[in-house]
């Protein structure tokens, strides 16, 4: 497919793949195509563009919904803005293209996957284009729709960064709605649920920070099962997890085992984590009723 009033920048996009969801600190093999030499340190997942393109896009319960066919990038900033996911008949609607924000997708770029919340039923309804009546992906009231059905920030709340995935930072101060002090109401206890307690164990292949109103940023994580579904944990503010003194400090690709109570919102499935585990450090976020470890902001211990 031809890139889509971008296809003099896509070369660039390799170089700025630093965006939340894809290219996030992590360790282990190096930044290349499958089969590059290991690197010695941190390294982020960046990537050349053919190497993306193509890519397999699943749901969350491992059903395919298409491939990634190309890329939309904003050229003042350099930023991806959207996938564009081929998806084929199996929606029931022909071959369409979709345009998927960027940063609502979880990656495993080395297997060629991608991972986006979204149910086939959800993706059918999701706004879409055909191949021969291109929109103006430049256009931001349009590109606003977009957002809107994936559920994240659109371009004016996106702050002095632009519209990009990091929402402007999270940096703040104690009490403010980046990081919310001991007396605002915690927005999943009481969703929580003592009787639906579950246990898994994967690898994290997403942490991200999302706005919850009222209440600041939460820290969510998506961690892969058994290499075959994902499941969304909700951990707690980020100002309580990014504290220094916590044992766990979570990034891309580690191992985790995460134990909480599995509810649905939305029709969303997800985990309310009470404990996350990283080899011998052990996060705690709430007792076994679902109340939050960070009343009164202390910290963790192993």
């Amino acid at each position: 497919m031809k890139k889509y009033l971008l296809i003099g920048l896509v070369a660039l996009v390799s170089l700025v793949l630093g965006t939340t969801g894809f290219a996030q600190t992590s360790q282990g093999a190096a930044s290349g195509a499958p089969g590059s030499h290991p690197a010695a340190g941190p390294r982020m997942n960046a990537f050349m563009v053919d190497k993306i393109i193509g890519s397999k896009v699943m749901n969350l319960q491992g059903e395919p919904l298409g491939k990634i066919d190309d890329l939309v990038v904003d050229v003042d900033t350099g930023r991806i803005l959207y996938a564009i996911l081929e998806s084929g008949g199996f929606l029931g609607i022909g071959t369409k293209l979709f345009p998927v924000p960027w940063g609502t997708l979880a990656a495993l770029p080395l297997e060629g996957t991608f991972f986006l919340n979204q149910t086939k039923d959800q993706l059918a309804k999701a706004p879409a284009f055909e191949k021969k009546n291109l929109p103006d992906v430049g256009d931001m009231q349009w590109g606003e729709g977009v957002f809107k059905h994936y559920g994240v920030p659109g371009y004016e709340q996106r702050g002095p960064m632009g519209y990009g995935y990091g929402y402007g930072g999270y940096g703040g101060y104690y009490g403010s709605p980046m990081y919310p002090g001991p007396g605002r109401e915690d927005p999943y206890q009481k969703l929580f649920d003592a009787k639906t307690m579950k246990t898994i164990s994967g690898q994290v292949i997403k942490v991200d920070r999302v706005p919850e109103p009222g209440f600041g940023m939460e820290m969510r994580l998506t961690v892969l099962i058994d290499k075959k579904e994902a499941l969304p944990v909700y951990l707690g503010p980020t100002g309580y997890i990014e504290l220094p003194g916590q044992p766990t400090h979570l990034i891309l690709g580690d191992t985790v085992t995460v134990s909480g109570s599995q509810v649905t919102r939305g029709g969303e499935a997800f985990l309310i984590a009470t404990t996350v585990t990283r080899g011998k450090d052990v996060l705690r976020l709430r007792d076994k009723d679902g109340n939050p470890e960070w009343i009164g902001w202390k910290t963790t211990s192993k």
